[in-house]
């Protein structure tokens, strides 16, 4: 079930019965199960290709002082360019995931990232192409 909702959020119930070939009521009782437990936390568009969109993403990586994760978090997550922050195991402690229209524009977010105070280094990747994307 969680395959063909990763292919197509927004088939029917009744079409995801038929795909799956059981009844549309225990497609109903199964994805509700999923939704309750948090198995699935939401439904979301997935736009065209950053290229085809006219927009460009980045991954960040954020090497931070150690007391100033909660800071730096708060911080990020009002920034509207920052999509996504995770924190990873290794020599970085952060990366962030940055969508912005232009060069420019994230010339600027990045400036407004190291400018925070327990930001001890960045590099940045800037996304070329998507070879697939199954999230």
């Amino acid at each position: 079930m969680i395959n063909a909702l990763k292919q197509n959020g927004r088939i029917s119930v009744s079409d995801l019965a038929r795909k799956l070939g059981i009844a549309r009521t225990t497609a109903q009782k199964r994805l509700d199960q999923l939704e309750a437990s948090g198995v699935i936390q939401g439904y979301t568009v997935r736009l065209a290709d950053d290229g085809a969109s006219g927009a460009f993403q980045a991954y960040v990586n954020l090497v931070i002082d150690p007391h100033a994760a909660a800071s730096i978090t708060t911080t990020l997550e009002k920034i509207p360019e920052v999509e996504a922050l995770f924190t990873v195991s290794g020599k970085i402690d952060f990366i962030a995931i940055v969508r912005v229209v232009s060069p420019a524009e994230l010339d600027a977010v990045l400036d407004n990232i190291c400018a925070l105070k327990g930001v001890r280094e960045t590099r940045s990747a800037l996304v070329l192409a998507s070879k697939f994307d199954r999230r």
